[in-house]
């Protein structure tokens, strides 16, 4: 992708390369993950007051019937991505929400139910809030790790959640980013992966990383405390083969986002989203640690190509789904980000089929359900000459896009914090040292360089600090373009070869 100027807010993010090789994805990836299933399971019952029972494994499936509280069945497997639970129903296949069907389970109307009695599950997410009672309108009173195992002692009435013993007290956490037992479960049709260059260990606090060019910064990066770099491919024809960069990035003692865009022409046809799934599944096989599902899907010039008027939350959310469930059957311990939105600031909050303002956007988004399919929502602040701190009053308005603020809360606050936030190109540019900046950036013609060193500290201090960020992907290390798209501007190593931003970077990671 490129950056651009354009309405309102100007910046968006920058091609890292177009790689020519490609590669097939494994023939094991030819048909449906979310099809997939294992051997016939144990007994379940139904703990929820009324179950769904849809013709295939995702929330859009026509629902054929339902099962009420109580009822036993005995699934035929699972979906790959472990939400669903094949069944047999009025003779033919179907489905049911895993989350709700419990071996060993029981319901009991109007009162907490027990599970499995003194069971535990465990977290399936990268964090999960703690909540005093069963919903998520009640106070948030601390949070899970990923990877971490606790006590259940029942579920609410409906199913939905868990009920755990927290710090000495009752409280409750969102059971669908649970799975049942003393370990997190893969997929249960997880192929096994091909060999791939081995990641540092991931962990489930806040990191931080940068979009690199190339590998020349790799060094000094890890010293600053950065843990992560994000490199951005295109592919019209297939997933390259990135051995080379992962290796390199591995070696480093770091981990690596792909940002994934394909055919962009195709982007909205549904047919091609099973094709760039198995592309992606291709891409975790060798070792990504994290994926980008497409590049700013408001924007029909990125998704459905320019003039094309493909745009659509709901289209995005069936790429989304088949994605996800590619990406886990291969390498479950991939992160899944969402696209992030472009910070358009569009229409005052208008969406059509050509631009989608952010905020409807993620908001539709998160409409169809998926943030099951997804372990962190990707977002975008680059277009900004406002500090980390400045909630209104900048000179280019109160969008929402133009704030630091503004940006996460919309995109957090979509998902109704299911999910974490994945700022995956955060930046400030500078012309400072370089040159003016061309015309379409000319709101950032005042930002200097020990403005752009400090604003990138604090909005890392800021996100550590919210509980809402996972990952923060500074755009960009070290690009050296500079013509009406002067990514060179956002570099924080520049073409000089100072670095303002390691020093102030340093003192907020503790370095």
């Amino acid at each position: 992708m490129k950056i651009k100027a354009f309405k309102l807010s100007l910046a968006g993010a920058a091609l890292a390369a177009i790689l020519a090789q490609t590669a097939v994805a494994p023939a094991a990836q030819a048909t449906s993950p979310r099809a997939s299933v294992v051997t016939q399971q144990a007994e379940v019952t139904v703990v929820v007051a009324t179950l769904n029972v849809r013709a295939t494994p995702s929330l859009s499936g026509q629902i054929l019937g339902r099962l009420s509280g109580g009822s036993k069945v005995t699934p035929l497997g699972k979906s790959a991505d472990g939400l669903w639970w094949k069944i047999t129903y009025n003779g033919g296949e179907a489905y049911i929400y895993a989350e709700y069907a419990v071996a060993g389970g029981a319901y009991s109307p109007g009162a907490s139910s027990a599970a499995s009695g003194s069971g535990t599950a465990t977290v399936t997410s990268d964090f999960l809030n703690v909540r005093s009672g069963p919903g998520l309108n009640n106070p948030i009173v601390g949070r899970l790790n990923g990877g971490q195992t606790v006590n259940v002692l029942g579920r609410s009435a409906d199913g939905a959640w868990l009920r755990i013993n927290y710090n000495g007290s009752q409280a409750f956490v969102f059971a669908a980013y649970t799975t049942s037992g003393g370990a997190a479960a893969a997929p249960a049709a997880a192929a096994p992966a091909a060999a791939a260059p081995a990641a540092p260990a991931r962990t489930g606090g806040f990191e931080i990383g940068a979009h690199i060019h190339g590998t020349n910064f790799l060094g000094q990066m890890r010293d600053i405390g950065m843990s992560w770099v994000k490199y951005q491919v295109v592919m019209p024809g297939g997933a390259p083969d990135l051995s080379g960069i992962i290796s390199a990035v591995h070696g480093a003692g770091m981990k690596i986002l792909v940002g994934a865009v394909g055919d962009r022409g195709r982007a909205a046809d549904p047919g091609y989203h099973e094709e760039f799934a198995r592309h992606l599944a291709a891409i975790a096989q060798q070792g990504a640690d994290a994926i980008e599902v497409w590049n700013e899907p408001n924007l029909d010039r990125e998704y459905g190509g320019s003039g094309n008027g493909q745009v659509n939350p709901e289209n995005y959310a069936n790429m989304l789904r088949a994605a996800y469930g590619a990406i886990k059957s291969v390498n479950p311990n991939t992160l899944v980000i969402s696209g992030a939105p472009a910070p358009t600031g569009y229409r005052g909050g208008g969406c059509d089929n050509v631009i989608c303002d952010d905020q409807p956007f993620l908001q539709r988004l998160a409409a169809t359900g998926a943030a099951q399919w997804m372990d962190c929502i990707g977002a975008h602040h680059n277009g900004s000459p406002n500090p980390p701190d400045l909630r209104s009053g900048g000179p280019t308005g109160d969008h929402p896009s133009w704030y630091f603020w503004g940006t996460l809360d919309v995109t957090y606050n979509a998902f109704r914090g299911q999910r974490p936030v994945c700022w995956t190109e955060l930046g400030y540019v500078t012309g400072e040292g370089i040159g003016p900046l061309p015309g379409g950036f000319a709101w950032g013609s005042n930002i200097t360089l020990q403005n752009q060193a400090d604003w990138l500290a604090r909005a890392a201090q800021l996100s550590r600090d919210s509980g809402k960020v996972r990952l923060m992907i500074i755009w960009n290390a070290d690009f050296r373009q500079w013509d009406e798209d002067p990514q060179a501007g956002y570099s924080i190593f520049r073409p000089n070869g100072e670095c303002r931003a390691c020093g102030t970077l340093r003192a907020v990671m503790g370095r």
